[in-house]
């Protein structure tokens, strides 16, 4: 025994699990950098806007700009409808008008999962909302990328919603 040297084998669970939380980490830190780069690139349009940039910070932005549009042109467009799995939902028109809430939550929890947000600035019945979401951002494209936070407001689709309730603050 004193010669022998004990290795400790690795189950080979444990090596998947390692394998899957390195591909998440590269996961997160590739999601970071994006977040970082779009961040600076937010300052940098700021600053432009101000005519705050110096003509280096001009061509560095310039360079930004077109890093940026690379990378995303490269990206995978899919349908609101696809990137949430196809989900069976009942059209509005066909639906119980006492079964809108419960059908609007579940969406709303689905999208959720995926990193997809619909709100809004005023204040709208369930009816309308799940209209919305089923007749107008389940067509819409989005990037197909793992990670990717996804934000519609419903006042950027019906801007006369929004004008409404600019005349009722007087």
């Amino acid at each position: 025994m004193h010669g022998k040297k004990q290795t400790k084998k690795n189950h080979p669970d444990q090596k998947v699990q390692k394998k899957k939380k390195a591909a998440e980490d590269q996961e997160d830190d590739e999601e970071f950098e994006n977040l970082k780069d779009e961040h600076e690139l937010d300052e940098m349009l700021v600053d432009e806007m101000h005519g705050e940039l110096s003509e280096e910070d001009d061509e560095e932005f310039i360079h930004k700009v077109a890093e940026f549009e690379k990378e995303h042109s490269k990206s995978k467009m899919k349908s609101v409808y696809i990137k949430l799995g196809k989900p069976k939902f009942t059209e509005l028109k066909k639906l119980d008008p006492s079964k809108i809430s419960e059908e609007l939550k579940k969406l709303i929890l689905l999208m959720d999962k995926h990193n997809i947000v619909v709100h809004s600035h005023g204040e709208y019945d369930d009816r309308e909302k799940y209209r919305f979401i089923t007749e107008e951002i389940f067509k819409e494209f989005v990037e197909d990328k793992p990670g990717n936070h996804i934000t519609f407001i419903y006042e950027d689709y019906h801007p006369e919603m929004a004008d409404d309730e600019d005349d009722e603050e007087y």
